[in-house]
């Protein structure tokens, strides 16, 4: 590829562009200028060489490592699903909480040994973490409990619904709105009946939680407004309120881009084709359970909005430390879920305790529950429910055709793929960058697939692809292309920010990214007015004399 250096400013820019997307080719171009000439690029073998050497030799580790365990992360859950059939309550707590002592101990070592979590990061209000909590208990509870009927490449699809669904709630959530102070000007403007223009210019606001005010062409204090304006009662009064608010068109256009929107409408369009027919016979399983699985994306977004909103302005936040306390409140709230597990599951609220009893002695002991006569077939003939009879408990994998993998080792294998995946995805954004997590994440959606049809993995249970689910998996991939990767292709002049690091969230969900185009608030320098107002306010000089002075000068 071929630079003209000659335009200093794109080729800053283009090669800024590549080095935030792709770190491997940071030492890649390197141009020497000779009688006006580029130096020869490298050959093939040489550039080969360097992208398998040293950090990057790292790097392409990590990327293979989330494409390999991000697919394996996805078959072992269907494979503890299997195994523990009846019990899928059990395992949306028990998989919880697991992570509570995992992350705990983390916690422990970095506190007292490496200084790794600060005072800072210690006293972020818990209460912020019980919310977090609270809506991952339920996106596990439904993502655990609505999946035991789904079969896993619909799982797979329906869990790129998060992606239009956490757009809709952040454009519905995150529209600029003025801050507090902002409104109250507003308002009194408004209780004395004075006409003005508001106009959204975030950028001539000092940050998101300021306005300005001018009268006459003038920035006023907007403490002592009030007072002003009663002054200036009968005068010519052209009052403008700058405001970091937004319509609502000027947010729909600047939040997201137009690639993202497309994406995601043709992600939707990808869900719709694989549910579109016959469900039961086109191996979509249950439009109840389907219902239930894809209803999780809606607390995977909200929490996925809260939380970027909620670390915004929080500074750093350790990993573990956040996913512990978020683990700890989602395994206390989950207790709470009974109710529903027990109308999910079809069993009397009674029944709960001893179905959890069970469900323990099921994973830790391989025992079977469930050994009715007849029950001894398929796990696709007794989940649809046409053989009137339940599926039988296989926690020592006993039936085959419901699950030859004992519970405890299916759910220790899911466990290990899922927080390794989890750690994998942090250590690429952390030597590489978020760009690069979306292109290895991107090819688990295939591969994952294309695992759930090999009879290796997945035996009796092995899934096929019909006409549906084959287009569905189809638009959606081309949904997941076009909306993360074909603003970096065509948007060249607009900056990535790699230090922009995602809230991983160490569950079944893959981490959801809040994605928009931010406005950039430029550098503004300061107006007359302003150095005027700040000299004055030096002086000791009162809002009164000050407006004055600022109307006079």
């Amino acid at each position: 590829r071929r630079v003209d250096w000659r335009d200093e400013e794109t080729f800053a820019r283009q090669r800024a562009q590549d080095e935030s997307l792709f770190p491997f080719m940071a030492k890649e171009e390197e141009v020497s200028l000779i009688n006006g000439d580029e130096a020869p690029a490298p050959g093939l073998v040489a550039r080969v060489r360097r992208m398998l050497s040293g950090e990057n030799a790292i790097l392409m580790f990590y990327l293979i490592g989330v494409v390999v365990i991000g697919t394996t992360n996805r078959v072992t859950f269907k494979i503890m699903q299997y195994s523990t059939v009846n019990y899928s309550y059990f395992d949306s707590q028990i998989t919880t909480f697991f992570y509570v002592p995992i992350n705990f101990a983390v916690i422990f070592i970095k506190i007292y040994w490496t200084k790794g979590i600060t005072d800072e990061m210690r006293r972020y209000p818990k209460k912020k973490f019980l919310i977090m909590g609270f809506l991952d208990s339920l996106q596990g509870f439904l993502i655990v409990v609505g999946g035991t009927y789904v079969p896993g490449i619909m799982q797979n699809l329906l869990l790129q619904g998060a992606v239009p669904v956490t757009m809709l709630f952040s454009i519905l959530i995150m529209r600029p709105r003025g801050c507090d102070h902002c409104r109250s000007v507003r308002a009194l403007l408004n209780s004395k009946g004075v006409s003005f223009k508001e106009e959204s210019a975030s950028d001539k606001c000092d940050d998101q939680c300021a306005c300005r005010v001018t009268v006459n062409g003038v920035d006023v204090d907007t403490t002592n407004l009030g007072a002003l304006l009663d002054s200036m009662q009968g005068a010519n009064r052209n009052v403008v309120l700058y405001t970091s608010a937004k319509t609502w068109g000027a947010h729909l256009k600047n939040f997201y881009g137009p690639h993202q929107y497309v994406g995601a409408l043709i992600i939707l369009a990808g869900l719709v084709t694989s549910v579109y027919p016959d469900l039961a016979s086109s191996g979509g399983g249950s439009l109840k359970y389907d219902v239930i699985f894809f209803t999780a994306t809606i607390p995977t977004a909200l929490s996925g909005v809260y939380k970027e909103m909620a670390f915004r302005d929080a500074g750093d936040m350790d990993v573990w430390y956040l996913n512990g306390w978020v683990a700890l409140f989602q395994f206390i709230i989950g207790l709470s879920y009974a109710p529903l597990a027990a109308y999910t599951s079809g069993l009397p609220i009674s029944q709960i305790p001893q179905n959890l009893s069970h469900g323990f002695q099921c994973w830790l002991f391989g025992t079977n529950f469930v050994n009715l006569p007849g029950c001894e077939i398929a796990f696709k003939a007794c989940a649809s429910g046409a053989a009137g009879v339940m599926c039988c408990d296989s926690c020592n994998g006993r039936y085959s055709l419901i699950s030859a993998v004992p519970a405890f080792w299916a759910m220790a294998m899911y466990m290990a793929a899922n927080i390794t995946y989890n750690v994998f995805l942090v250590l690429v954004i952390k030597h590489g960058s978020a760009a690069l997590m979306y292109v290895a994440s991107t090819l688990v959606l295939p591969l994952g697939s294309l695992m759930f049809t090999v009879p290796a993995f997945l035996g009796a249970n092995t899934g096929t692809f019909g006409r549906y689910n084959g287009a569905g998996l189809g638009l959606v991939l081309a949904g997941l292309i076009v909306y993360r990767f074909i603003g970096m292709i065509t948007n060249r002049n607009r900056q990535v920010d790699p230090s922009r690091v995602p809230i991983m969230s160490m569950n079944i969900s893959e981490p959801i990214f809040v994605e928009r185009n931010d406005d950039k608030r430029e550098f503004r320098p300061k107006t007359r007015v302003e150095i005027r107002r700040n000299y004055y306010t030096r002086l000791g000089m009162g809002p009164n004399d000050m407006n004055r002075a600022l109307a006079n000068a």
